[in-house]
């Protein structure tokens, strides 16, 4: 744990990227792998659920301190951060032990979510005895959920390719997906992050979905668009939609749904399992689920809205059409979908890119040429729930 708290120390301390990376690739280079895969799980973002209540947190810190709550909470108020004040209020370790971030976190803090409070009373002080001021608001961090210091995702990814020696993007393509829980960091899963590359990676990806990529606006006035992208007319352009940035991803027989933020979503999908039916295997598709159905009223409407809009502009009003994003969220939510919530709040994915096919990863083909056989491939599959996104070319 010490090592890492000095790591968020350093990071903490500076705004200069080099400076960052550079503490990053020190840091990697020295830890164990155990310890290094949970700190590249925390740097790219990763939080698990708060462990703790915040309750039984303040209640130990009173009684360790021996502080009235009218005191806590005016140091509280002073300090601003929860894990930051109790690391200032409890007493201090001379030094923390020698037992690293994969230790702490599997071995004690993970296993006190869901602990009587007369049980957490009894574990916290003994953990915090064992650790210095910087490593004990770090612990409280983790404690809590409230990791975070200023790196990005792509500095992380940008301090692993330098220490590996490979590309920042073969290591960027094996980071999705690193921060979902529902497998857990390891030892395992970072030495394959910084492992050399081989020409038979593609192949075994199971899974795995290809690194999003964001939209962002043009800061130059829109006469100058032309000189920034090429002529008008060869431009290709496409909707914005009111939904989930997503991926599905077909190899090995089986179905894959990430989300934008990395999550895997294949289950709270439903509809869109019929997909794994008619798409053939080593398939990518980049698209957007929308909630797809007929709207209850038929306001004036536009793309980016949020009402209703309609692909098809001479199609009958009550033709289905994208529907809301709030319409999404009551879905998302849930953690069972119902029958009725299912017909009421329907789903499609509008696709706008084929990033994978037959297995090769396409992403640097041709625009055109992805296009051409995306909107093949969605033909064939005859899909209800499966739609390419319309296009707007120079031409109209």
């Amino acid at each position: 744990m010490k090592a890492f708290a000095e790591l968020y120390a350093q990071l903490d301390a500076t705004t200069s990227s080099n400076a960052k990376l550079a503490a990053m690739r020190d840091y990697f280079e020295h830890a164990d792998p155990q310890d290094a895969a949970w700190a590249v799980y925390f740097l790219s973002g990763g939080r698990p659920r708060q462990l703790v209540p915040t309750r039984v947190l303040r209640e130990q810190a009173m009684t360790l301190a021996s502080l009235p709550e009218w005191l806590f909470e005016e140091s509280y108020q002073a300090v601003g951060d929860l894990a930051e004040t109790l690391s200032l209020l409890l007493p201090q370790a001379d030094h923390s032990n020698d037992e690293g971030l994969a230790t702490w976190m599997e071995d004690k803090l993970l296993p006190l979510h869901g602990l009587p409070p007369e049980e957490l009373a009894a574990r916290l002080p003994m953990f915090w005895s064992q650790l210095d001021r910087s490593s004990l608001m770090v612990c409280i961090k983790l404690i809590t959920g409230s990791f975070r210091v200023g790196v990005s995702k792509l500095l992380v990814t940008r301090a692993l390719a330098a220490l590996a020696d490979i590309d920042s993007k073969r290591v960027a393509q094996r980071l999705v997906g690193y921060t979902d829980l529902s497998h857990r960091p390891s030892a395992e899963r970072y030495l394959k992050l910084i492992a050399p590359e081989s020409e038979d990676e593609h192949a075994q990806r199971g899974g795995q979905p290809y690194p999003f990529f964001l939209a962002h606006s043009l800061q130059q006035p829109a006469d100058q668009f032309e000189a920034l992208l090429g002529p008008a007319e060869n431009w290709q352009v496409e909707w914005k939609w009111d939904g989930i940035r997503a991926q599905l991803v077909k190899r090995d027989g089986r179905l894959w749904i990430w989300s934008r933020g990395e999550e895997l979503v294949t289950d709270r999908f439903p509809e869109l399992h019929s997909l794994a039916q008619c798409l053939p295997d080593g398939t990518v598709i980049d698209g957007e689920i929308v909630v797809w159905k007929a709207p209850d009223i038929n306001p004036e409407i536009s793309p980016d809205s949020g009402a209703a809009f309609a692909l098809d502009n001479d199609a009958p009003q009550a033709a289905p059409s994208v529907q809301p994003f709030a319409l999404l969220q009551q879905r998302i939510g849930r953690k069972t979908l119902g029958k009725k919530i299912l017909t009421d709040i329907p789903v499609v994915v509008l696709a706008y890119d084929l990033l994978e096919w037959q297995g090769a990863d396409w992403r640097n083909r041709p625009q055109h040429e992805r296009r051409t056989q995306l909107e093949t491939l969605i033909e064939s599959c005859q899909s209800e729930v499966l739609m390419p996104s319309p296009v707007l070319t120079g031409k109209d």
